[in-house]
């Protein structure tokens, strides 16, 4: 694995890893997780694929830097500094949500994208009265210190998923899953992302590169009529939905979710992955 220090705008660095050698993949974090949430994937991918990961600003081993900033400017600082004109994006959530960013407003730098469990910048969610009463629950353990309360609320809308009790999903998914949450809960240091307000609404139909987009039937209902969304607005796109899987489908059912990835990946360009479905798969 080599190891890249990446200046960003601003004055803040990423710790960047890469390993494999072939056309560039980039794995985009959630915003309940860090870059460890692809280790499953990042084993099986470098066989085939430059696979490329860091933490995002405020998350993991990345701290926050005081003014404003562009997380899609950053994803486009690491593909500069590591010369790759032109990478597959994979995103979970928030990182999905930049994924489709980028792809908008640089086409010319995306070859593909892979959404998982995206968000969808200026999408307006609907008003699903358990999800908003767990997020104004949160909102209110964050606002008077409870973080121990906020933590747990986040567990039950994205690991666990609002419809499941976390004693019917798996033991093994749900202790990884909690350390990776550990890791996101950083201070802004009066960090200020440009991002907030931009919306690709108007620009789905003009995203022409093939899009794989993932969901998990658990996740958040907002997050599933995203999916669909993408589903109906984006050209080349194929919409696979896991079930029992909430918000990070890719670590609760990576068997399911890599032969879905690995079919993909075969199909839509450079770098073939038979060999490493085979692999994986058996």
């Amino acid at each position: 694995m080599r190891i890249h220090r990446v200046e960003l705008a601003g004055g803040a660095a990423l710790s960047v890893e890469e390993t494999g050698e072939g056309p560039a993949l980039l794995m985009l974090h959630a915003g309940v997780a860090d870059r460890h949430m692809w280790d499953g994937q990042w084993d099986w991918l470098q066989r085939s694929f430059r696979v490329v990961r860091w933490d995002w600003r405020g998350f993991g081993d990345t701290p926050h830097v005081p003014g404003p900033f562009s997380y899609a400017d950053d994803v486009l600082r690491v593909m500069d500094a590591l010369g790759l004109p032109q990478a597959t994006l994979m995103g979970c959530s928030f990182g999905g949500s930049v994924a489709i960013q980028v792809a908008a407003q640089h086409p010319e730098r995306v070859e593909r994208l892979v959404l998982v469990g995206s968000g969808l910048p200026g999408y307006e969610a609907a008003n699903h009265p358990e999800v908003q009463r767990l997020f104004a629950e949160e909102e209110e353990a964050r606002t008077t210190g409870d973080q121990e309360r906020a933590m747990a609320l986040m567990e039950q809308l994205w690991l666990v998923g609002p419809n499941r009790r976390a004693d019917q999903v798996d033991a093994s998914y749900l202790a990884r899953a909690r350390q990776l949450l550990a890791r996101t809960d950083r201070p802004d240091n009066g960090a200020t992302s440009l991002d907030r307000d931009w919306s690709a609404l108007e620009m789905l139909h003009e995203i022409q590169i093939p899009v794989l987009a993932v969901v998990g039937e658990e996740d958040v209902p907002d997050i599933v009529q995203a999916a669909q969304v993408l589903a109906k607005a984006l050209p080349k796109v194929r919409l696979e939905r896991l079930e029992d899987a909430a918000h990070l489908p890719n670590l609760e059912r990576p068997r399911a979710f890599d032969a879905i990835l690995a079919d993909w990946l075969a199909q839509t360009g450079r770098g073939a992955a038979e060999d490493s479905g085979g692999a994986i798969l058996g």
